[in-house]
């Protein structure tokens, strides 16, 4: 009966560490594919701000990416550091658009200060892309 019940136990012990062990590796997976996505869409949106300062031509930013991520719930696939990052990093384009949106209503915003916003948003994506760089490897 002894030899039974280990044998039991054993089996439900290593089917249990086996799903765990495939649901690890299903949100390594996720994780990665993940960080591609977002880099690659950070990387997007850097051409998007070159071309806005090479035409002079302020559009607002698409966040539908980043809205989608959080919207599916896979921002807890993120380490807590970078979720916060590149929750700052959308949280300036949202910004750079609202200042848009400003301007569009008919408050007089010099193009001086979205070139500021641009740089700035600049700066934010090329640090995001460092950290998701990093989580990469």
């Amino acid at each position: 009966m002894v030899i039974l019940a280990a044998i039991i136990f054993f089996s439900v012990y290593l089917e249990h560490w086996i799903f765990r062990m495939r649901e690890k590796e299903k949100e390594n997976k996720e994780r990665k594919y993940l960080i591609i996505f977002i880099d690659n869409d950070l990387k997007q949106r850097l051409r998007f701000i070159d071309e806005s300062e090479q035409f002079k031509d302020y559009k607002p930013f698409f966040t539908d990416m980043w809205d989608a991520v959080v919207l599916a719930g896979k921002h807890p696939l993120l380490p807590f550091n970078l979720f916060q990052n590149l929750q700052r990093t959308y949280a300036w384009m949202k910004y750079y658009n609202s200042e848009i949106d400003a301007k569009n209503k008919g408050n007089n915003i010099d193009e001086k200060v979205f070139q500021e916003l641009l740089q700035d948003v600049r700066k934010q994506i090329n640090g995001s892309i460092a950290l998701l760089q990093t989580e990469l490897k």
